[in-house]
């Protein structure tokens, strides 16, 4: 997908009319247009960093290089199973930066209760900080 397929998409997605846009970058609407169908190619950079203002994506979301958004997860009650105990510690990128335990020295209770705790522990920061 080229820079001006994603500048199209994303406006769209948006609801973001050329006319606006055009407004915001001071440029006229059949430039914003040209930057969509890629006649223009090579965005100048004050443009194009309005441009991604504008549309609220950072620089590198726009030219296509960012990784996935992650969607927000469903996350149990409880966990009854080592398994998937075991998957969400390994999953939960905060716990692998701080470290300080090793699951290979648990058995599969302590796998569960030290998961059943982060959970917990989860629930009430987002409880107390809920808007």
């Amino acid at each position: 997908m080229t820079i001006g397929e994603r500048i199209k998409e994303i406006r769209k997605a948006k609801n973001i009319s050329v006319e606006y846009i055009a407004a915001q970058l001071d440029v006229s609407k059949t430039t914003i247009y040209r930057y969509e169908d890629s006649t223009i190619e090579k965005i100048p950079i004050k443009s194009f960093d309005r441009l991604c203002e504008v549309l609220n994506v950072t620089p590198a979301e726009l030219m296509g290089n960012a990784p996935a958004k992650l969607e927000p997860a469903e996350l149990p009650a409880q966990f009854n199973n080592a398994q998937d105990a075991m998957a969400f510690i390994l999953k939960t990128p905060t716990l692998a930066a701080y470290g300080g335990y090793n699951p290979e020295s648990m058995d599969d209770e302590t796998i569960i209760a030290f998961a059943n705790e982060i959970l917990q522990q989860l629930k009430l920061v987002s409880y107390k900080y809920r808007g």
